[in-house]
């Protein structure tokens, strides 16, 4: 059997090149000003966000600037943070404020009933763009879960669904506050973690769809500085 090690060697360094991951976001680099990731991104309705010092303890440089724009084809707003003017970080909100007007009746099974359809169909949907976005992008690498893989995170309700199918027919408000879920994924790359979270309630109206990405070093960076400035306050 003959072996054709320039293959090997194409698929090999194929492999290296998709497990390297993403070194920044958007064609902007962890480090880079904010100057820059504004003209490398070219983004839109770029503002100053000024909430973003919340949580952080007194003293420490963070600012953000969030934009509009469209990501993976869906509507989105996107907060890029830095640290004493250093990019870090990269959060992608996506726009699915639908959901909260949509025309249903929740005390009639057959609207509710819709409405769950509609919801799990446009997330599922969501999802599976992401997930073969990353894999085209960053090539195949399997993600880490906490709690329920985005894929699964109906299935729970589902099974609720079959079992109890008949009694909500008369209790479709129960049916309604049952549509609640949510779940998490996490790629770590070399340089870069990637996270894509979804958390639903229907009843509170509240349909949270991130994508963030964050430098692996100035994360290290960035929580060493804030546990510094907490500790002096003990």
């Amino acid at each position: 059997m003959r072996i054709n090690y320039s293959m090997i060697m194409i698929v090999a360094f194929a492999a290296i090149i998709a497990a390297k991951g993403p070194d920044g976001f958007n064609g902007a680099l962890w480090g880079d000003t904010p100057e820059k990731v504004r003209a490398v991104t070219n983004a839109s309705s770029w503002q100053p966000d000024n909430t973003t010092s919340r949580g952080f303890p007194d003293g420490m440089a963070i600012t953000a600037f969030q934009s509009t724009d469209q990501v993976a084809g869906y509507k989105a707003s996107i907060k890029y943070y830095f640290s004493d003017n250093r990019f870090f970080q990269a959060t992608v909100t996506f726009n699915f404020d639908d959901m909260k007007r949509y025309d249903f009746n929740y005390n009639v099974y057959r609207s509710v009933n819709e409405y769950y359809n509609y919801i799990r169909s446009k997330t599922l949907v969501f999802t599976d763009d992401i997930y073969k976005l990353l894999l085209q992008k960053y090539g195949k690498k399997e993600p880490v879960f906490e709690g329920l893989n985005p894929r699964y995170m109906f299935v729970n309700i589902d099974k609720y669904l079959n079992r109890e199918r008949w009694n909500l027919r008369y209790h479709p408000y129960d049916y309604y506050s049952k549509i609640v879920t949510a779940a998490y994924a996490r790629w770590d790359f070399p340089e870069t973690r990637v996270t894509f979270s979804v958390a639903i309630n229907a009843k509170d109206k509240r349909f949270d769809y991130q994508l963030s990405l964050i430098s692996l070093d100035m994360e290290k960076t960035v929580r060493k500085t804030m546990d510094s400035l907490r500790m002096k306050g003990l």
